[in-house]
């Protein structure tokens, strides 16, 4: 290729490109599923569109269809097999592409993406990913069932046997050697990798009983232990046991409560060590890719489960990842209309910057009819932007028709059946607004980066208090209670419209935790005397410390430590009034009509401010508020559609530019979209959805195309 290509950084989140933050954008479009004759046309609809960065993934099962072959990346077997073509398409539309090469990556593809061959099924030399049953844990295979109708399930991999990780890296060293390294930047369009998918196997979420429970996996617990503990004799003393090596520790497989110290640090041992298994599998396959180039994941959110928050926080610790980046995706249903997906989703951006890695922009009967309309799309997009999101994709961008039957036993057409570019290449009113809010935040992404939400309120999250609480039983009241709190703390922020964030008090820093007026988390009867330090100083400069369960009075191992017990005269709980008697004096807006979720983001140095107003699906059209925008207190009505809302940018007192979606097909709505900002009106006369930028307005009526109308 004899183009230049630029080079990306990112940097706790956010992705550089020449040295300058950006809201990273990208649509994925998975030509393995498509006519290679469509490629060209289907990539410049997505560029028409705004789009300047495409991620695809490269399924193994696809390119290396026996094992004794060489996996085909030139397209000498099928057409949509030359993924260097492709490669070479997007860098000739100056399009850059992230590549996704599983190994598993999910897709709707039989088993996930992985070839039939590296199935404990079909090769005895590999291990099945086992749970604390000792049951494999199982994923749809690529042969039909008895019934004919729907596939086998097979069992998983674990990751870490012998043979499977030869395999894995095996085809991991050649998409490096033969797609990669020679397509990427700066002589090529690929500026970034993805590995694995959703964690592992999409079970990043998944309790941590599921899994790993393999010999391979407790073999790495043995060396996890002997990494933290050093010696057995530290292990034993700690552990109150008689262990004569490391291999003798058994992995805990249930708990029953109440815990003894000894029983707890197992539970939170085996808790870390997920993290830790985590981490190792990513960094083994990113380092067998042979790059530089960044590499990110993309974790799924919470199970809506009683475990489901700790179970998540057990194994999702990206400080801990060595070189991999945090991502995320969506895939918990509509957020718009569920509250507990709302939180989830929310927690998912709040745990650690990083990009949107998968937005549901095109899957309406795999997943939820809601997203038939780009409503329910640009609701989510604009929630995950405003907590903690550094990017969105739009997932998938291009409806495709030619999958073979490796690919999908069962057929999915069109896959998806709702993208904004349909299989046919048509452009949905869909593509219309992804062209509004990439044309917004190509022009204002990194003022929106800069702008800062005002959060007076953070969750501490301590992790080894989530790992003990993912056991415990629902019923069990005196049992660890992490995520019960957790999920009516978030519940409470939204009903107050009380914008807050999530941190980890282990790494977190005095000087950080200052910025947030009150502190709340769920305590516990031992706590790190480090942290337990932290909190104190906290406290002792004016900060608001609120236990919702325990003070702590012993450190991590169980030994005395009074530090915030000592401090327990100026710590608080929550009062007999709740969270709304504690938060009385922070500022938040006042609903004279209807309801939403609002945030605003505004910039440290200029008067310079982003509002997003969110209609939940069940609210009303019209909304009345005041509102706090930077020092200032402003009167705001909306008229817009459930399930849609407005993005409106705002300088020195004036909107400047919007986005407002009064059109909804899937709920009936058909509003006319207007607001008002105190004598500041902005509106259409008829129903639909309003752009204004750059001074010109728009709008898209249904069942017509965008037109300018000023």
């Amino acid at each position: 290729m004899s183009k230049t290509f630029p080079t990306i950084e990112i940097r706790q989140g956010v992705v550089y490109l020449h040295g300058q933050p950006r809201l990273f954008i990208s649509a994925d479009y998975p030509y393995y599923r498509d006519d290679a004759a469509n490629w060209k046309d289907r990539l410049e609809r997505l560029k028409s569109l705004g789009i300047g960065v495409i991620t695809a993934y490269i399924p193994w099962r696809h390119h290396q269809t026996e094992p004794e072959a060489a996996p085909d990346f030139r397209g000498l077997s099928a057409p949509n097999r030359d993924v260097l073509r492709f490669l070479h398409l997007c860098a000739d539309l100056d399009l850059l592409v992230i590549v996704k090469p599983g190994p598993f990556i999910h897709a709707e593809l039989n088993y996930g993406g992985l070839p039939d061959w590296v199935c404990p099924l079909n090769n005895p030399d590999i291990e099945s990913l086992l749970n604390a049953e000792g049951k494999p844990e199982q994923w749809s295979g690529a042969q039909l069932g008895a019934d004919g109708k729907s596939l086998e399930s097979w069992p998983l991999p674990a990751p870490f046997s012998p043979e499977f990780l030869r395999l894995s890296c095996a085809w991991l060293e050649r998409v490096g050697e033969e797609v990669i390294r020679p397509t990427q930047a700066p002589h090529g369009p690929v500026i970034a990798i993805q590995i694995g998918n959703e964690g592992i196997y999409s079970n990043g979420q998944h309790a941590p009983w599921s899994y790993d429970y393999s010999p391979s996996a407790l073999a790495k617990f043995a060396a996890f232990l002997e990494e933290k503990y050093r010696t057995l004799e530290t292990y034993n003393a700690l552990h109150g046991t008689r262990f004569c090596s490391w291999q003798e520790i058994p992995a805990p497989r249930q708990a029953s409560f109440p815990l003894s110290v000894q029983q707890a640090r197992m539970l939170e041992d085996w808790g870390a060590f997920q993290a830790w298994y985590m981490d190792a599998i990513f960094r083994t396959w990113a380092e067998t890719l042979g790059t530089s180039l960044p590499v990110l994941v993309n974790q799924n959110p919470p199970l809506d489960a009683p475990f489901g928050l700790d179970a998540w926080l057990t194994r999702v610790e990206p400080e801990r990842w060595k070189g991999v980046h945090y991502g995320f995706t969506n895939w918990l249903g509509d957020v718009s209309a569920k509250p507990s997906a709302f939180e989830r989703y929310l927690l998912t951006a709040k745990r650690f910057p990083g990009p949107n890695m998968e937005e549901n922009w095109g899957f309406a009967e795999l997943y939820d009819p809601a997203y038939v309309d780009a409503s329910t799309s640009f609701y989510q997009t604009l929630a995950i932007l405003n907590n903690g999101a550094t990017g969105f994709n739009v997932y998938t961008g291009v409806g495709t028709a030619h999958a073979d039957r490796n690919l999908e036993l069962i057929q999915k057409v069109p896959y998806p059946d709702a993208a904004p570019i349909t299989a046919d290449g048509a452009l949905t009113p869909k593509a219309e607004i992804v062209r509004w809010l990439v044309t917004f935040f190509e022009r204002h992404g990194a003022d929106f980066l800069a702008c800062r939400p005002a959060q007076p309120v953070a969750w501490g999250l301590y992790l080894p208090h989530a790992r003990l609480a993912a056991w415990s039983p629902e019923n069990d009241a005196l049992a660890p209670r992490h995520g019960a709190h957790l999920r009516e703390f978030q519940r409470q922020m939204r009903r107050l419209q009380v914008d807050y964030a999530v941190v980890n008090l282990e790494t977190v820093s005095v000087e950080e935790l200052r910025r947030h007026s009150f502190v709340f988390l769920a305590g516990g009867e031992r706590m790190d005397c480090d942290v337990q330090q932290k909190l104190a100083e906290y406290t002792r400069s004016g900060g608001k410390l609120i236990f919702l369960e325990r003070i702590p009075r012993l450190d991590e191992n169980g030994a005395p430590c009074e530090i915030l017990w000592e401090n327990r005269s100026i710590l608080l709980t929550q009062p007999a009034g709740g969270y709304a008697d504690l938060l009385k004096e922070v500022p938040r807006p006042f609903f004279y009509e209807g309801e939403a979720d609002i945030w605003v983001r505004s910039h440290p140095e200029r008067d310079l401010h982003f509002v997003t107003v969110l209609i939940p699906a069940h609210g009303k059209s019209r909304l009345e508020a005041a509102l706090n925008i930077g020092a200032l207190r402003y009167h705001l009505r909306l008229s817009a559609a459930p399930a849609g809302g407005a993005l409106l940018r705002i300088e020195n007192g004036r909107i400047t530019d919007a986005i407002i979606k009064g059109h909804n097909a899937y709920l009936g709505h058909s509003i006319v979209p207007q607001c008002w900002l105190d004598d500041q009106i902005i509106g259409l006369e008829e129903p639909g959805d309003l752009f204004l930028f750059d001074s010109a307005l728009f709008r898209l009526i249904p069942e017509k195309t965008t037109e300018k109308i000023r």
